[in-house]
């Protein structure tokens, strides 16, 4: 849901979000414009979900981290998205920053909520991949699909009985995407 039509610098959004009326909100900035992240149960229990599988994963191959859907990555001036589940590699983030990581994740996994349209997550999946993403996952819940971009291919779609791959970003990870969805 936008917030302000107007445009915001990146500084002008961080202390916007600051804001004591705003510090338990979640907020990221598209195209310089102020957009709230509004959770919701089953979402946000699929991402718990990835983020377990992917963290589980890392147990075994520590070669980087993951991040939880109040992960900030600043992709540009006009960007800052907080993918539901982000994962960036040891070498391209080799020390922990308190606050935003400057610079796209290696994965980006959204899950499409009550307040999205597939269409704006398409687009933003899009704009993942323009600032460095290497792969994206969209989770659409109602449907149990899920679709899959990289920079190179087209866009992969998966049901119930596909298989998430980790490829080159997180090598031999694999998920059935069955796993992923609440029964």
């Amino acid at each position: 849901m936008v917030i302000r039509e107007q445009r915001y610098t990146l500084e002008a959004f961080h202390a916007f979000s600051q804001r004591p009326e705003n510090r338990d909100r979640l907020f990221e900035l598209i195209d310089g414009e102020v957009v709230e992240k509004v959770a919701s149960f089953i979402p946000s229990r699929i991402a718990g979900w990835i983020s377990t599988y992917i963290n589980m994963y890392l147990l075994k191959h520590p070669i980087g981290y993951v991040t939880g859907a109040d992960g900030s990555y600043v992709l540009s001036p006009d960007h800052e998205f907080m993918p539901d589940v982000g994962y960036i590699s040891r070498q391209r983030l080799p020390e922990i920053p308190m606050r935003e990581v400057r610079g796209a994740p290696d994965l980006a996994v959204e899950v499409l909520s009550p307040t999205d349209s597939k269409r704006e997550l398409r687009r933003k999946a899009e704009d993942y991949l323009r600032f460095g993403t290497r792969l994206v996952w969209l989770i659409f819940p109602e449907t149990q699909r899920v679709e899959v971009y990289t920079p190179d291919d087209d866009v992969v779609e998966l049901d119930l009985n596909g298989v998430l791959d980790g490829g080159e970003i997180l090598p031999g990870f694999i998920l059935p995407v069955r796993d992923i969805f609440p029964t």
